[in-house]
């Protein structure tokens, strides 16, 4: 599967669906990771995660909450951003 680093998958990469892939990244990747995940993983199943109940830290959430919106019309990290900057 894509993006299953063993750093963030310790417990096992098989069987694992792309919904729980898109949640273990944005709760426990470096940013850099992050951002190289598939963005076609993340995208496909942005939607379907409610980010206010994740582990993660709060900058984290002050980045992903406002980004979620613009995630599933996007074709990249890069889109995602100007779009969070054009408002």
């Amino acid at each position: 599967m894509p993006g299953t680093d063993s750093r963030y998958f310790w417990d096992g990469a098989e069987n694992i669906s792309p919904r729980f892939q898109v949640v273990r990244m944005i709760e426990y990747a470096s940013f850099p990771d992050l951002i190289n995940f598939p963005f076609e993983v993340l995208r496909s199943c942005i939607d379907e995660i409610d980010l206010n109940r994740l582990r993660t830290s709060e900058k984290r959430g002050q980045f992903m909450i406002p980004a979620q919106r613009f995630i599933g019309r996007s074709e990249s990290w890069e889109e995602v951003v100007e779009k969070m900057i054009a408002g």
